[in-house]
């Protein structure tokens, strides 16, 4: 799906994947746009291209997904807003400031919880 995005825009994807990690009940359709909006979200932050890695790994009794972006990362006082809904960094008619804030909700409807780790020109983890 994002192939020719990714080309286009000079970015190395790198997968890294547990095979231990165990099976979980979710919806997928759901679980896909958490992907999507955390994807988009990436190669927005990289506009002169970079390295975008998606980790899924088993950790306990939970699944954990990691998404890492090496762009221009999430000044401090922007990363205490990230989740509020329509907030939104990008100039207007890019985007509703509700990406996050979905992929929050979906999250937690499925029992799980999200994180920002972000450092000013070194990219961003959630």
């Amino acid at each position: 799906m994002f192939e020719q995005r990714f080309e286009n825009a000079q970015i190395e994807v790198k997968l890294d994947t547990d095979d231990r990690c165990p099976n979980i009940h979710s919806d997928p359709d759901q679980l896909s746009q958490v992907l999507i909006n955390l994807i988009m979200n990436a190669i927005h932050a990289m506009p002169d291209g970079g390295s975008l890695r998606i980790a899924i790994a088993s950790t306990d009794d939970t699944v954990k997904l990691t998404v890492t972006d090496s762009g221009h990362g999430i000044p401090t006082d922007v990363l205490k807003k990230v989740f509020e809904p329509f907030f939104t960094t990008k100039e207007f008619g890019k985007g509703t400031g509700l990406g996050l804030t979905v992929v929050k909700g979906i999250l937690e409807e499925h029992g799980g919880s999200i994180a920002v780790e972000s450092q000013e020109g070194k990219g961003t983890t959630v």
